[in-house]
């Protein structure tokens, strides 16, 4: 996990500070937000939750108006259990490319699509056998989603933030998350 967030972080702080030497246009923003997810496997249903920090750098001007880039890393909130398994998303990253209309003014309602690359490390245990019943697993593959994004206080640079993710989805598992939170704009 420590690795992959501190990619993310280093590639985003490369983005804001090529932005901040340069005179293009670019907005930053960063948020924090609760995450409920429904991980679903094997005819059972699981909803741990996740604390989620997002980064993202989007053009707000020129040919790539609208168009940006997003890093997101999570941590485990609470695990969940299901007939005396117990599931737990021990980390999760991801790495998204935004779209969003290059009309949209601060005051409105910005939705935007993401698409991307996610990875969520899943824990799971059955109690009973002790530890020899623990079995980690990595999920990684295509992500995408929307989030809305809507001013808390005119003329402040807070956002509530709503996002829809599919994390990751295969013939066995399905890996879905809705998070809430506040984001910040630069």
């Amino acid at each position: 996990m420590c690795k992959r967030l501190a990619l993310i972080i280093s590639a985003m702080t490369g983005l804001v500070s090529l932005g901040a030497q340069a005179d293009s246009p670019l907005a930053f923003h960063v948020s924090g937000q609760g995450v409920y997810t429904q991980v679903k496997a094997s005819g059972e249903t699981f909803s741990p939750s996740l604390f989620q920090l997002k980064a993202d750098v989007e053009f707000t001007d020129g040919l790539l108006d609208g168009i940006g880039l997003q890093g997101m890393v999570a941590a485990p909130m609470s695990d969940d259990n299901a007939n005396a398994l117990t599931l737990e998303i021990a980390q999760q990253s991801g790495i998204y490319l935004t779209l969003t209309n290059p009309e949209t003014q601060p005051e409105d309602l910005k939705i935007s699509v993401l698409l991307g690359y996610a990875s969520t490390d899943i824990e799971t245990q059955l109690p009973q056998l002790g530890d020899a019943a623990t079995n980690k697993d990595t999920f990684s593959d295509f992500s995408y989603g929307f989030t809305l994004q809507d001013q808390i206080i005119e003329g402040k640079p807070f956002y509530w933030t709503l996002d829809y993710i599919r994390y990751y989805k295969d013939d066995n598992l399905r890996v879905d998350g809705l998070g809430f939170g506040v984001t910040y704009a630069f």
